[in-house]
């Protein structure tokens, strides 16, 4: 956006923090906070420069505008107001609520652009527990708000009739059903396997890494206890079959919950009773219509809410570095094994004595390298070759002894080891471009990092642990907003980039950051990181508890964070790497933000507003 010939405004890049710094300094604003969250600025230069700035930092559905300052000899000039103006244009066109702010001494020019002042009472409880609050700002500092859009609905009072949809489950999906039975609300549980936990019985036979403290939700686990049930060992580390058998199992058992339960039921569509994506006028009255086949026939469910816990684990990436299936894969599927395979158990035969091509730099490609090499030292002519598409997958190897999740440190130490061994054959930079049959083996061929063309030859099985990715077809017909590179919920993708976080580097959210733009609607568990690898299943569970409270209408609860997650040592990135830059916009520290509850007919939560952090001027 030019501001004359010779002035411009642009994202601001981690080179500026210099000139921004200077610039914060030379107003007396505080410069807490402002270089982790330099991606959301945007910068006013003049020629190479920097004259101005301003950030604004997103918690959910709303934004704290902060840092704007101009130099003294650009004043009047209209660049504070664009930058403004720009951010606030913004934070509208991505369908944000609120912007807020708090000033000592500029009130009256952000009057004149819309802010008003308001008590710092009414400030949401994720910005009132802000820096901007707590300390960054004085005491005395006014709090403005500027309201972006209106405040939906509350649903119509019928809608109360009709149950929670609760689609999947696993873990996350029966934290959901405990959480709403505990509030006395009537949950709908659907569930396409033919157990609960089917995706964890899946690859039951692999050790987690979070101890059971992490495993079990507190909800759930109140309610087993009423029976005479005992929990874990909380510093035991389960196989995932066995959450499935010593928690999900006898939870599913329960009376209330066999009852919600509906096995063998997969989902097929989603929308409003009565409405296309398009209509809007009464969109909110109306029930949820929720579609499943069951038994190979067709049944429809009507609910006030839906919670979309389904996963991701049936949607595996496919092995093309372009995210599409390479040449040839289809064709040789019956070669390709997508997710962790019980190597020294279901599937020994078909590893034992074979050439075998793992591809993927995570956690379950090294489980798969690990068990690999243990039958390697059984079965004599089991050979292993690992690919990964970064020259270096430093992010597989973790935080080793600075992990606080000791598994999962150790797990990378091994992997690491068994590489630097030479137990392996390790391709780095490989970016796969087709399979194809060559006699009786494989050939996989693709490119360097360079353009050069790789290929790796005498493969008989090929293990495909390059992720997941969510199947966002059941949800056509409804609003919803997802960041558009990960899919997940917009509010998360830029807090969950694997990138820049590990699994406890995430910190916890709610309802707020788990809505869409259609009332009543959320998306939980490891489906609302979308592609991002780095969900915790406690995450879940404090998931679960907040939007169970937000339908229910308990606001103050829903907002409250009741979470802490260890950390581990993956947790930046490398200093010199460009930081990720959308706008001027990138979301903060997790709080909360207003999700347009109140689908059930229960009291709706209050207009969104979310955080404003440092003093603006």
């Amino acid at each position: 956006m030019p501001l004359t010939p010779n002035h411009a405004l642009r994202p601001a890049r981690p080179d500026d923090w210099d000139a921004v710094a200077a610039l914060l300094r030379a107003h007396a604003l505080p410069l807490d906070g402002a270089r982790e969250h330099l991606s959301t600025f945007l910068v006013a230069v003049a020629g190479d420069r920097v004259v101005g700035c301003a950030g604004a930092e997103v918690h959910g559905d709303a934004a704290l505008l902060r840092s704007v300052a101009v130099d003294p000899a650009w004043q009047h000039r209209g660049v504070g107001r664009q930058l403004v103006t720009r951010l606030v244009a913004e934070a509208s066109r991505r369908g944000l609520r609120q912007l807020g702010l708090r000033t000592t001494t500029a009130a009256d020019w952000f009057r004149r652009l819309g802010f008003e002042r308001r008590p710092p009472g009414e400030a949401p409880v994720a910005l009132r527990a802000s820096a901007g609050f707590g300390g960054a700002c004085p005491a005395d500092a006014a709090f403005m708000a500027l309201d972006l859009v209106e405040a939906p609905p509350a649903a119509a009072p019928h809608l109360a009739a009709w149950p929670v949809v609760v689609i999947g489950a696993g873990p996350v999906g029966l934290a959901a059903a405990a959480r709403l039975i505990e509030r006395g609300i009537e949950p709908v549980v659907l569930e396409a396997g033919a157990s609960v936990g089917a995706h964890l019985l899946d690859y039951g036979h692999v050790r987690l890494f979070s101890p059971w403290r992490y495993d079990v939700d507190a909800a759930m686990a109140a309610q087993l206890e009423a029976t005479g049930w005992r929990a874990p060992p909380p510093d035991e580390l389960p196989l995932a079959r066995e959450v499935v058998e010593r928690v999900l199992q006898p939870y599913a058992a329960l009376p209330a919950v066999r009852r919600a339960l509906h096995l063998h039921t997969r989902v097929t569509a989603i929308s409003r009773e009565g409405f296309d994506k398009v209509k809007s006028a009464g969109r909110d009255a109306a029930p949820f219509v929720v579609r499943a086949v069951q038994h190979g026939r067709e049944r429809v469910w009507r609910a006030c809410a839906v919670i979309d816990c389904s996963g991701t684990w049936g949607s595996p990436n496919p092995l093309g570095a372009d995210g599409l299936p390479a040449a040839g894969e289809r064709e040789h599927a019956d070669a390709v094994f997508y997710g962790i395979p019980d190597v020294l158990g279901r599937d020994r035969a078909r590893y034992a004595g074979q050439r075998t091509l793992v591809v993927g730099a995570g956690h379950s490609a090294a489980n798969t390298l690990l068990a690999l090499a243990d039958l390697a030292a059984e079965a004599p002519g089991t050979e292993l070759v690992w690919a990964v598409r970064s020259p270096a997958p430093a992010r597989v190897f973790g935080g080793g002894a600075a992990d606080a999740l000791p598994a999962r440190g150790a797990l990378g130490s091994a992997l690491k080891a068994l590489r630097d061994g030479g137990a392996l054959r390790f391709v780095a930079g490989l970016r796969i471009a087709a399979v194809r049959r060559d006699g009786a083996t494989l050939t996989v061929e693709g490119q360097g990092p360079d353009g050069v063309p790789m290929r790796i030859d005498g493969v008989h099985q090929i293990v495909c642990a390059t992720g997941q990715r969510p199947d966002l077809a059941t949800t056509r017909e409804l609003r919803l907003r997802l960041d558009p590179w990960l899919e997940s919920t917009e509010a998360l993708g830029p807090l969950i980039d694997p990138n820049v976080h590990s699994c406890g580097t995430v910190r916890p959210h709610g309802h707020r950051e788990l809505s869409h733009p259609e009332p009543g609607f959320y998306t939980l568990g490891v489906k609302s990181y979308g592609r991002a690898p780095t969900f915790l299943m406690a995450t879940g569970f404090e998931q679960a508890r907040s939007v169970a409270a937000a339908i229910a209408g308990d606001v103050d609860a829903a907002d409250r964070v009741e979470l802490d997650l260890p950390e581990t040592g993956v947790c930046g990135v490398d200093p010199s790497a460009p930081a990720p830059v959308t706008a001027g916009f990138a979301p903060a520290p997790l709080a909360a933000g207003d999700c347009g509850l109140g689908g059930c007919g229960r009291p709706a939560a209050p207009p969104v507003r979310r955080e404003a952090a440092r003093c603006c001027a």
